[in-house]
């Protein structure tokens, strides 16, 4: 191959490179600044996620407890309250 020729396939490879980097860095400037932006309606930019995969307040989130024998958190309404103490079930509470 001549020498001509490794030069014009050398430049040629450079300038895809750069095209290619220069793409990517746009790309990331337009992810950030259009990520960062509040949406339409909302009043902050970070909403909380739901379980449904729906944004908002949807729902009314539970309070989750500890039971007194293990340890473990439950949803207050799934649980059991006795004596001043919370139990994830009823053989904790026994």
């Amino acid at each position: 191959m001549g020498v001509f020729v490794k030069r014009v396939l050398i430049i040629l490879l450079l300038l895809l490179v750069f095209v290619i980097g220069i793409g990517s860095l746009a790309r990331a400037f337009l992810i950030l600044l259009y990520g960062l932006r509040p949406k339409k309606g909302s009043t902050s930019g970070n909403r909380p996620f739901s379980r449904n995969g729906r944004f908002g307040n949807e729902e009314k989130a539970e309070r989750m407890l500890a039971c007194s024998t293990c340890g473990v958190h439950v949803p207050e309404s799934e649980g059991i309250k006795a004596g001043g103490k919370f139990f994830c079930c009823e053989a904790h509470r026994k």
